[in-house]
């Protein structure tokens, strides 16, 4: 079994990596979002861990992108991962040596208040991963620091020169799991959807969400993106509580279906974190309602005479 994440080596998606994969399997590399996908679609490796949301800066779009446009794989799973971020440098570096700090500018944006008080003369530079980051200031010598995970600082053998240097210590990023086909439920679980709506109209997008709202059920996320077919033109990214196989959902995204111009799947699936019993209770009490809701109408509907009512020309 292989597992594909976003590369170098010693990146915050290797740690996800490492999470996901059961003791024996191998971890791939990958030069960017589409590379895990095609390792995953060619069969060289069975699931792919891609970033898809992180605390402080969003969705991440290329993973959106590809999802929706460019692949039949589905979401599996999620983890959250908290980010860890630290300082560190060549061996024998101090904080008075360092002239240059790269990282991933996402990170560097994370810390701009800590190296503003601590290296507000040394000049930053944004690299294409913190992994990448770390082995340039490794390869640049003294003078040169990276701000990267701890991993990536041990990876490339640098010195942490400091730990908490985020400007918020509640900063985590979301990874999903992809591979082929859909995941029973859990009993805690997510549907993710793209949506095509039918026109672009007022209320076009209430109308989309009522659908929702009228069955009781949480979005958990609604985010647009452009559809790459006309200037102007958006889909809609919906996260919904509950999965495909709860009799509720399935009656949502069937009328979605019906009254939308076109609904993509993204996956039904496992949520990260853990529910409150309160959730879970009433997870089940809805979809006992459902049942005896379909149960009733069934009775009512198994009345009626089977008896064709003669067309009447006019």
């Amino acid at each position: 079994m292989t597992v594909a994440y976003l590369g170098p080596e010693g990146t915050f998606s290797e740690q996800a990596a490492q999470r996901v994969a059961a003791e024996g399997e191998t971890l791939l590399a990958c030069s960017d979002v589409i590379d895990a996908v095609r390792q995953v679609e060619s069969g060289a490796a069975d699931r792919a861990v891609l970033p898809i949301e992180n605390a402080l800066q969003g969705m991440v779009a290329a993973t959106l992108d590809m999802l929706a446009f460019d692949t039949d794989l589905l979401i599996q799973g999620e983890l959250d991962l908290a980010v860890e971020l630290v300082l560190a440098a060549p061996a024998g570096t101090t904080l008075a040596d360092i002239t240059e700090v790269r990282s991933h500018p996402i990170p560097l944006a994370g810390c701009r208040r800590w190296l503003a008080a601590m290296l507000p003369e040394a000049d930053r530079r944004g690299s294409t991963s913190t992994a990448r980051a770390a082995q340039e200031a490794a390869e640049r010598g003294r003078g040169h620091a990276a701000i990267v995970n701890p991993l990536a600082a041990q990876r490339y053998g640098l010195e942490v020169l400091a730990t908490g240097v985020a400007d918020e210590d509640t900063n985590a990023t979301r990874f999903v799991i992809v591979a082929d086909g859909l995941v029973a439920p859990s009993g805690w679980d997510k549907t993710s959807l793209v949506v095509y709506i039918e026109a672009n109209r007022p209320g076009a997008l209430l109308d989309l969400l009522e659908v929702f709202a009228e069955r009781d059920l949480q979005l958990t996320k609604i985010e647009s993106r452009p559809t790459k077919a006309e200037l102007g033109e958006y889909c809609f990214f919906l996260d919904v509580e509950g999965h495909l196989a709860d009799e509720i959902l399935a009656d949502a995204i069937a009328a979605v279906k019906r009254t939308q111009r076109e609904v993509k799947l993204l996956g039904s699936f496992p949520r990260a974190g853990e529910p409150s019993p309160e959730v879970m209770d009433r997870i089940v009490s809805d979809n006992a309602a459902m049942r005896e809701a379909e149960a009733w109408l069934a009775g009512w509907r198994a009345r009626i005479p089977q008896v064709r009512v003669p067309h009447t020309q006019h």
